[in-house]
């Protein structure tokens, strides 16, 4: 296909002696993409876990991040911090198979609608618009597993307690849970609210996907093209015969660090919208939930505010930031030198 890659890798870009380089196939940006989400969650989901925890737990239950981890420790053990892995894994293979997919092939749209060439470096806003498109596909695909994932991790934690004496209801409650696993959950979301429960915090999880996707992908565009302006071998781009550098010439500390910055912007910008999102889809298994049904999103702003004001939609961030350096460095070095290496292989 013409002009796939030119966002995330430029491994399209001519050469200065006017040679294509091989190019990274459709199929391909789907499977490399859902292996670099399966490497990112390994990584990522015992810090999701507490995350989620901190989100809709009130304030009683954990005095904070070190409270939590040491709580689930205690109570569940190594487990604990990855119960509902397997939905989500999933989810997340499926979630970044498609952004990834959808953020080059959006690329191409709008080169058509500019009348840029296929050569050309899109702006760094044409590149957060084709990320923000694409994030709002994978919410469609990522809102039932996070649904999931989300009850799973929250309906064992409500009779904990943040003092000594609470240790042995604790573990109590943790071995009494509702649901069994996924499967489990999906058959009473289906069961109860019908086809339609499955999707309940979809507007939240649209919101933040189309505004975080946008920045995750914006921002590593953004800092490989530092880095890139700061290698001194570009200083040799406009010398006759001297190569045109790429990402694709960025060493593996640069992709670190590039993944890394754009994991915490996405998690930075959409935070406060992630969190009603975690309220609205554990409403049901939370004994603080004060609306029955489907609470609205208004309401559960409300209820936000009300346990500690504008910092009540941050609870959780420092676990989250911590997490998401290292997830997303692992996902797009995963993703950036599998591509590197299938266009290698086609060039022997």
């Amino acid at each position: 296909m013409e002009g796939e890659i030119q966002g995330i890798n430029e491994l399209g870009a001519n050469t200065a002696h006017g040679a294509a380089k091989p190019r990274v196939k459709g199929v391909e940006d789907l499977v490399y993409g859902s292996l670099s989400g399966m490497m990112g969650k390994f990584v990522e989901y015992p810090f999701d876990t507490v995350k989620v925890r901190l989100q809709t737990s009130e304030t009683k239950v954990f005095s904070g991040t070190f409270d939590c981890l040491a709580q689930t420790w205690r109570n569940e053990g190594f487990r604990g911090f990855y119960r509902g892995l397997t939905s989500p894994l999933v989810g997340a293979m499926a979630e970044n198979a498609i952004a990834f997919y959808a953020y080059n092939r959006l690329q191409n749209v709008i080169r058509s609608a500019t009348g840029t060439s296929a050569e050309a470096e899109l702006s760094l806003p044409q590149l957060f618009v084709s990320g923000g498109l694409s994030g709002a596909l994978c919410a469609f695909v990522i809102s039932p597993v996070e649904l999931v994932k989300c009850k799973l991790q929250v309906e064992n934690v409500q009779g904990y307690g943040s003092s000594p004496s609470s240790a042995a209801e604790g573990a109590k409650a943790a071995n009494k849970v509702r649901f069994t696993g996924p499967l489990s959950v999906v058959s009473h979301l289906v069961r109860t609210q019908g086809v339609a429960g499955i999707y309940k915090g979809i507007t939240p999880t649209l919101a933040r996907e189309s505004l975080g996707v946008g920045f995750w992908f914006g921002t590593y565009e953004l800092v490989c093209r530092q880095l890139l302006l700061l290698d001194k071998r570009t200083q040799t781009k406009d010398v006759v015969g001297a190569p045109k550098m790429s990402k694709s010439d960025l060493g593996a500390g640069s992709i670190v660090l590039a993944g890394g910055c754009a994991g915490v912007a996405y998690n930075i910008t959409s935070y406060p919208i992630d969190v009603v999102k975690s309220f609205i889809q554990t409403a049901d298994v939370r004994q603080s939930a004060t609306h029955s049904g489907r609470p609205s999103i208004l309401a559960t702003i409300r209820d936000v505010h009300a346990r500690g004001g504008i910092r009540a939609f941050y609870r959780g961030l420092g676990i989250t930031l911590v997490r998401a350096f290292p997830a997303n460095a692992a996902m797009f070095m995963t993703y950036e030198y599998l591509c590197r290496m299938s266009v290698g292989l086609r060039k022997t």
